[in-house]
């Protein structure tokens, strides 16, 4: 049994083209992609004032999301015995997979300068054997390629929805996981009644009240782990 865990539209994208010329950021951008040979992350904290400019800022400029979630992922036991793979689809449609032996870097401006070359290069290392790579892929056609699985989705609660307490009715067989990678708004795709209507596409949620994506991916490892590491 394999688990597919997917952050969809993640908040994690290099500064979009059409705010690179501003004066803020037109020299750092320069220098940073001659010298550094990387681009540099969109990020709320330091580039909100130019954020206003965008659609749907409110879905952007969060790196540290997809940060706190893969350190909650990739240092589980469950990944250590190799039964989780997990697929990064960003704002901007670019696609990581990460490989299940690959360890995400403990300090987090480490991370930045990590993915901020590889979203620019598009593979780590620059030259030699890749360790990670990037891809182009809508969500849509993402998700396309596991239809035959089960697909759930982990949304935000609605009313009065009720609350999973466990995955042990659901996970018997490959499975897809969706997480939203990104700080508030709602998933662009959803509304596409293919995956409605397909049988076996769920949304469930595990909490009354929303939590950030680090929270849902911690708590989903510690169902899957407590029902398949018994």
């Amino acid at each position: 049994m394999v688990i597919t865990i997917i952050f969809f539209e993640s908040a994690i994208e290099l500064i979009p083209e059409s705010l690179r010329n501003h004066p803020l950021v037109r020299k750092d951008w320069k220098t940073t992609t001659r010298k550094k040979n990387r681009g540099i992350l969109l990020d709320t904290a330091i580039h909100s004032s130019l954020m206003m400019q965008l659609a749907e800022k409110e879905k952007r400029g969060r790196p540290d999301i997809i940060y706190y979630s893969l350190l909650n992922l990739l240092y589980s036991p469950l990944m250590a015995e190799k039964k989780i793979e997990i697929i990064i689809h960003t704002y901007t449609d670019q696609c990581i997979r990460i490989p299940p032996q690959w360890r995400i870097p403990v300090n987090y401006n480490r991370f930045v300068g990590l993915f901020s070359q590889l979203l620019f290069k598009k593979r780590i290392p620059v030259e030699g054997e890749a360790i990670l790579t990037s891809f182009r892929s809508p969500i849509k056609e993402l998700i396309q390629h596991y239809i035959q699985q089960r697909i759930i989705l982990l949304e935000k609660p609605k009313g009065n929805s009720s609350v999973v307490k466990s995955l042990e009715s659901l996970v018997d067989e490959d499975i897809v996981f969706l997480i939203g990678g990104f700080q508030s708004g709602e998933p662009s795709f959803i509304a596409n009644t293919e995956f409605k209507s397909y049988s076996d596409f769920h949304q469930i949620s595990f909490y009354k009240e929303t939590k950030p994506a680090w929270t849902i991916s911690s708590r989903l490892i510690h169902m899957l782990e407590d029902q398949l590491l018994r």
